[in-house]
């Protein structure tokens, strides 16, 4: 289901899914089933969104940024990215990570590791984690995610059975 007021280039793929008023989806990008793209989100070309995906909306609070996936990025099943979050062109991001403005993103490729937020960089392969922490009475264990390397050919094979359905216009 595509809202009114929201815009989806030429040969988009909605499986049964939702795509909210004000978002933008690229031409070749497969929403789908159970995946939602909510309010003014901008999905880039040929991204995959898996099942079940959840893709925040800025409707409130006023001056929200949106959640924004550039081209050829793959998000796994069970996926949130909400708060305004950047994915980098060709990212891969792995079942169920969650993204908010606030969740460390531990990049493993840098010594010693560096911990960003909002910001996932092109072409970066991301699976979900925890990161143990300190407080008054013990240690608790909180939700982050971590960079684990860079895209590379095994990935984009992985990845393409998207690319077979689109160009052979296969619909599933």
């Amino acid at each position: 289901v595509a809202r009114y007021g929201s815009f989806m280039e030429k040969d988009v793929v909605l499986m049964p899914s939702y795509v909210n008023i004000g978002a933008y989806v690229g031409s070749r990008t497969m929403v789908d089933t159970w995946a939602t793209v909510g309010s003014c989100a901008q999905i880039g070309k040929d991204v995959h969104l898996s099942g079940g995906v959840g893709i925040g909306g800025v409707l409130e609070p006023i001056g929200a940024k949106p959640v924004i996936i550039e081209d050829g990025a793959f998000i796994g099943s069970r996926c949130i990215l909400v708060e305004g979050v950047h994915i980098g062109k060709e990212a891969v991001l792995a079942a169920n990570c969650t993204i908010t403005a606030s969740t460390p993103i531990v990049d493993m490729r840098s010594k010693p590791f560096e911990t960003i937020k909002g910001y996932i960089p092109p072409r970066s392969v991301v699976l979900p984690g925890v990161r143990e922490k300190e407080v008054d009475g013990g240690k608790i264990y909180l939700s982050c995610v971590y960079i684990i390397g860079e895209r590379k050919e095994s990935t984009n094979l992985k990845t393409s059975l998207n690319n077979a359905l689109r160009d052979y216009n296969v619909s599933v």
